[in-house]
C-alpha cells in the first residue's frame, strides 16, 4: 500500500519531547498509510537514539536520517528529497500530533487530489498548560477550489498546511540552510506552484509554544534576528514581481502575508538590545523597504500606527518605543 502522508520531523536535540511527538504517530492499522521520517540535524544527546528504537519497532512507518547540523531549513529539504506519501507536510520535534485526528486526516487525504491541504491546529501553552485551537480558514467561502479564488484575512502557517509532495519535489522546493525562521519559505515558496487549495476543520497538529529555546522566544529573537531578515529577503527576491505588481489573488495573499511578517520583523529591530547599532540596522532595513520595495513599505505603514510614528519622527522615538515592547513581552 503506498503512504498517503510523509511527516517529516525536524529534530535536533529534542530528547526530552521526541517521544511524545512519535507516539503520537503510532495510529494503530492506519500507520500503513503513514510515513514519519525523523531527520536528526546532528544532535549531541540521546535524539537519535529514540528515533531509532522507533524504526526499529516499526520500521514500515518510522525512518531516521542522520546528517551533520544544518539549521531547519536543512531537515525540511531533507525530508522531501526521501518523502514518498502522496502528500508530505511538518512536525516540529517538539510538537505533536492529535493522534485521533490524525487518522481522520489520513482518511481526508485518500481521497484528496489538490496541491495544497489547510487545516487547524491546537496551540498549546507551555506556562500554564492551556490550549486554544487556531483556524486559519474560518473565512473560506469554500472547501475546495482554486488558490486563486482565495480571499482571506489570516494566512496559512507551517503548522497547517500539508502540499502534494510531487509539487514539492518536481519544482526542487528547496530551505535556506543554516538559518532560522525558514517555516515562512515552507509557507510561501510552493505558492508559486500551487493551484487548486483544500480546507478542513480537523485539528491535526498541537504547536507547544512558550519553551526557551524557541526561535520566536524573546531570547531566540535576539540571538537570531539578522537570520529572520536574511530569510525575509530572500522571500522578497522570489517574490519581486508580485510584490511590486500584484495583479491576481494569489499575488495579493502573497503581498498580504509578507507584509504582517515584515511588520513582526520591524518591531523585532525595536525589541531586541538597545544601542546605536541596531537601531542603524533598523533604519538600513525601513530604507530598503522603501526603495527597493514600496508597496511593502506602505503596506506596514498602513498597518501600523506605531512603526508609521516611528518612522515620521525620524526614529527619535525608538528608544520610548524600546521601552514600551519591552515591557510589553518581558523582554
Amino acid at each position: 500500500m503506498g503512504k498517503i502522508l510523509t511527516v517529516s520531523i525536524a529534530a535536533y536535540n529534542v530528547e526530552k519531547y521526541l517521544k511524545k511527538a512519535l507516539d503520537s504517530c503510532l495510529i494503530g492499522d492506519s500507520m500503513d498509510k503513514l510515513e514519519v521520517i525523523v531527520v536528526n540535524d546532528g544532535s549531541k544527546d540521546q535524539t537519535s537514539a529514540i528515533a531509532q528504537s522507533y524504526a526499529d519497532r516499526y520500521p514500515g512507518t518510522f525512518r531516521v536520517i542522520t546528517k551533520e547540523n544544518g539549521g531547519y531549513g536543512s531537515t525540511v529539504n531533507a525530508g522531501i528529497q526521501a518523502a514518498t506519501g502522496k502528500y508530505f507536510r511538518l512536525l516540529d520535534g517538539d510538537d505533536w500530533f492529535d493522534s485521533k485526528e490524525l487518522v481522520k486526516f489520513l482518511d481526508f487525504l485518500e481521497t484528496a487530489e489538490e496541491d495544497m491541504i489547510v487545516a487547524r491546529f491546537r496551540r498549546v501553552f507551555e506556562e500554564d498548560g492551556h490550549s486554544e485551537i487556531r483556524d486559519e480558514t474560518k473565512d473560506i467561502p469554500f472547501e475546495s477550489g482554486r488558490f486563486e479564488d482565495v480571499q482571506t484575512k489570516d494566512w496559512f502557517t507551517m503548522h497547517a498546511v500539508s502540499y502534494k509532495t510531487r509539487l514539492l519535489q518536481s519544482h526542487d522546493v528547496v530551505l535556506t540552510e543554516h538559518c532560522f525562521y525558514t517555516d515562512q519559505e515552507y509557507d510561501l515558496l510552493p505558492l508559486q506552484w500551487v493551484e487548486t487549495v483544500r480546507f478542513t476543520q480537523l485539528c491535526v497538529y498541537c504547536y507547544r509554544i512558550g519553551r526557551g529555546e524557541q526561535s520566536v522566544s524573546p531570547a531566540g529573537v535576539e540571538k537570531h534576528y539578522l537570520e529572520q531578515t536574511k530569510v525575509l529577503k530572500r522571500i522578497y527576491g522570489v517574490f519581486s514581481e508580485a510584490i511590486n505588481a500584484p495583479k491576481t489573488n494569489k499575488d495579493r495573499y502573497i503581498v498580504f502575508y509578507i507584509i504582517k511578517r515584515t511588520k513582526l520583523q520591524i518591531w523585532n529591530y525595536v525589541m531586541i538590545t538597545k544601542n546605536a547599532q541596531h537601531k542603524k540596522e533598523l533604519i538600513e532595513f525601513m530604507e530598503m523597504l522603501r526603495k527597493d520595495y514600496p508597496v511593502i513599505y506602505s503596506g506596514v505603514l498602513d498597518k501600523s500606527k506605531g512603526i508609521r510614528l516611528l518612522v515620521k519622527s525620524r526614529y527619535l522615538l525608538y528608544g520610548y518605543m524600546h521601552r514600551h515592547r519591552v515591557k510589553k513581552y518581558r523582554f
